[in-house]
């Protein structure tokens, strides 16, 4: 089953973290947004294929390395949702609250790390010493 979240659901959704209500009030964010998204998916791409293997999905989609359009859909599985509204928002505020965007990295990096211990390991061990 493909994913059918879109990057405004994720924009929105950081907007919401960080107190905003009006995404169309906030030019700044909406066109710095889509740059931050294909860097998240370019940091996160890898651990989602890793996902997509472990738990039987399709393919990853092809994205822009550079950047994604908001209207397009999220072009990682679906589980990444929550640590890409995450990363998104602790980006769109690190010049004007440290702190809390601090508090949402954080918050992201227990996400993947979360996300990284479902994946689980993917190498096979080899018993070098041989008992």
């Amino acid at each position: 089953m493909e994913n059918q979240i879109t990057c405004t659901e994720i924009y929105e959704s950081a907007l919401a973290m960080i107190g905003e209500r009006c995404a169309a009030q906030n030019a700044d964010y909406a066109e710095r947004a889509p740059y931050l998204l294909a860097a998240f998916c370019g940091e996160a791409g890898g651990i989602d294929r890793l996902y997509r293997k472990a738990k039987g999905c399709g393919e990853q989609p092809e994205f822009g390395a550079v950047m994604i359009e908001l209207a397009s859909h999220f072009p990682l599985s679906s589980r990444f949702f929550g640590p890409a509204s995450l990363y998104l928002a602790a980006m769109l505020v690190l010049d004007e609250d440290e702190e809390l965007s601090d508090r949402l990295y954080g918050r992201y990096c227990d996400a993947m790390s979360a996300i990284c211990s479902e994946v689980g390991a993917t190498e096979k061990i080899i018993d070098v010493y041989q008992y």
